[in-house]
């Protein structure tokens, strides 16, 4: 099965909760190589010693730094008084001392540090003087005056309070809620100097920037609970570094797949939180907007339904949000004197389509943006394909698009009656499958190979944890649905499950042909009897022979052509022994090549003879070079 991130992923927005000891540009690195991507900006930076949320974008949602960066962030800090570093952090050796102050007057001074404020910020910053950091125009030895900037403090509150015990400090724990541009630690610093002592932060948290929050950002489980003893041991620790660096944080898969995991494509929903109105780009201005011609109001439509949701405090009245038709994103537009001007282009792309397996689901890889939203599945083996799955995907399909949910399909690498002596053959390929399910419009498969192991799996289990992990809103099944370790979950078995885990089951009558049930077992004895009618009728399209990778051997020239030969090495059933009129399907591969020799165009398609015999398969060519483009055979 074909393995993610071999290309660069979608747009999209990561929440991750990074780690004390890494810088916020090292914290970057591990995006860059989860996503695969050169292209990833954050949206306002977190000091070595501090951890929590960083909000970064990527690919051309870079664009959308500056608006991010202006959201209001809310943070923990652990506030030691009676001891002061120049940094205001615990980087360097406490240098200044003071008295511990009471519980009390932390109280009564709180509210002076709440509304609006005049801050002059830390010299050990990164603001620049003169084109040059602060920080690092200080440790030169220069002297460096900065200005007090207004500030906005929503919120100020006293979370937890650890008194004087003879130490000579007393800590602090708060939650600041603030406007962009603020400094915990000047806040810290201001505190302590209104109440005549010292004071340095012994610990800082980030746990909101705007609608995200760190709970439900990347690798958030790594994170230790955030007390006052927490803090006190946070600062020990990088006092004790003095002149050397934290130790390195490795990445690990782990990692990768927790990033993966909660890239936030940027929907409608998402452009919402973030104070962006959506617009629809009409059919008609696709190829307009594509080519970059002017657009005019008329040429898009608004998505009410979101307008009529309470407006955010960082509203953005200049840009707007662009999805095509099919609510894939689009790309920005700015409000220029009144007139709809370009922002920036996404172009359109195929409908994504992921490809899981049972690995890549225990590690989290799933989409947390798409559990949380609900999927719509069907589980089964579906091998054929046939009149009878087609229902039940009509049946996910239609709920998703009704519900807004994500549809999806579970199946096995193989049927679970493959070890039957009996079996003639699998109908479908997993790469027949695969396609089939992608062109039909789902958005993701898991597939999950059919081991002993697996099999041995109760039923309700498998239910719960398929509930779990992809976040089953809707299951469609049909009436003779069976699952688990010997079958033994039942549709009636089922709809308790369903009742007891809060999803939807909903019973896809049989389909029926010729007074006959459609099934995979009726399907497959009509291509092993050649009856390739009635196949087509239950299929709703010919049976097809998967021939992709064939090595084929030249046996004999005539005056048709050239007969090629190759053992019956695949698992598909094929008609029993016989000569039979078929459609060969070619790629385009080597085309060029073929219709040299054949002084004509090269044709997808070939109408000719095939050959089944007891130990190999045989096709007739009109050239033995054409053989390499031979992708799959249409029995008529």
């Amino acid at each position: 099965m074909a393995k993610k991130n071999k290309k660069p992923l979608v747009p999209g927005i990561v929440p991750l909760a990074k780690l004390p000891g890494p810088t916020s540009f090292s914290s970057l690195w591990s995006i860059k190589h989860a996503l695969n991507t050169e292209k990833v900006g954050h949206t306002g930076t977190l000091d070595s010693f501090a951890e929590g949320l960083l909000v970064v974008l990527s690919g051309k949602l870079t664009h959308l730094v500056p608006h991010v960066t202006g959201f209001t962030k809310t943070y923990k800090a652990v506030v030691c008084f009676g001891r002061g570093t120049v940094t205001l952090d615990p980087t360097v050796p406490c240098t200044v001392f003071g008295r511990a102050v009471t519980k009390k007057e932390v109280e009564e001074v709180i509210p002076k540090f709440t509304g609006a404020l005049l801050q002059k910020p830390p010299v050990y910053s990164a603001l620049r003087v003169d084109g040059i950091r602060a920080s690092d125009a200080v440790r030169d030895g220069s002297e460096v005056k900065l200005e007090s900037r207004e500030i906005f403090v929503y919120e100020n509150k006293l979370i937890d309070f650890k008194e004087y015990d003879g130490s000579g400090v007393s800590y602090a724990l708060l939650e600041i809620k603030c406007s962009k541009g603020t400094y915990i630690r000047a806040i810290a610093r201001d505190m302590a100097k209104a109440l005549g002592t010292v004071s340095y932060l012994c610990a800082l948290r980030r746990t909101e920037v705007g609608p995200f929050s760190l709970n439900e950002a990347a690798c958030a489980s790594e994170l230790k609970d955030f007390t006052i003893e927490y803090g006190i041991r946070n600062a020990s620790y990088f006092e004790s570094l003095k002149d050397s660096k934290p130790q390195k944080i490795e990445d690990t898969p782990e990692m990768y797949a927790s990033i993966r995991s909660h890239l936030l494509r940027f929907t409608p929903e998402v452009a919402y939180s973030c104070g962006f109105s959506s617009d629809i780009l009409k059919k008609e201005a696709e190829r307009l907007y594509a080519n970059g011609r002017p657009l005019l109001w008329k040429h898009f439509s608004r998505i009410q339904e979101l307008e009529e949701k309470p407006k955010n405090e960082w509203r953005c009245e200049t840009s707007f949000a662009v999805y095509y038709s099919d609510m894939q994103f689009a790309g920005m537009m700015n409000i220029v004197n009144s007139k709809p001007k370009y922002g920036f282009v996404v172009p359109h792309a195929k409908k994504e389509f992921k490809v899981y397996d049972w690995t890549d689901v225990l590690k989290g890889e799933f989409p947390l943006q798409w559990k949380n939203k609900g999927t719509s599945l069907t589980i089964g083996s579906f091998d054929g394909l046939h009149a009878g799955h087609d229902a039940l995907f009509e049946s996910t399909l239609s709920y998703a698009k009704e519900k807004s949910l994500v549809p999806g399909v579970v199946t096995f690498t193989r049927s679970c009656k493959t070890n039957d002596p009996l079996f003639k053959g699998q109908i479908t390929t997993l790469s027949q499958k695969l396609d089939f399910l992608k062109n039909k419009g789902f958005s993701f498969v898991l597939v999950i190979d059919f081991s002993p192991e697996f099999s041995k799996m109760e039923g309700t289990s498998f239910v719960h944890f398929i509930r779990e992990a992809l976040g089953l809103s809707y299951l469609a099944e049909g009436e003779d649905f069976r699952c688990g370790y010997k079958g033994l979950l039942t549709m009636k078995e089922l709809s308790l499950v369903a009742k007891d885990e809060n999803f939807i089951l909903q019973t896809v009558e049989d389909v029926v042909l010729d007074g006959k049930r459609v099934s995979s077992s009726r399907v497959r004895e009509s291509v092993f009897n050649a009856e390739f009618l009635n196949v087509q009728k239950m299929l709703l399209r010919p049976f097809s022979f998967d021939c992709s990778g064939f090595e084929w051997q030249k046996e004999r020239e005539d005056k048709d052509g050239v007969w090629l030969v190759s053992n019956r090495l695949s698992a598909q059933v094929l008609p029993k022994e016989g000569i039979y009129n078929v459609v060969a399907i070619l790629s385009g591969d080597e085309a060029f090549e073929d219709s040299v020799e054949l002084k004509e165009v090269s044709c997808n398609t070939l109408h000719t003879l095939f050959s089944v015999e007891k130990d190999f398969i045989k096709i007739l060519l009109a050239t033995e070079g054409m053989a390499k483009r031979v992708q799959a055979i249409n029995f008529l």
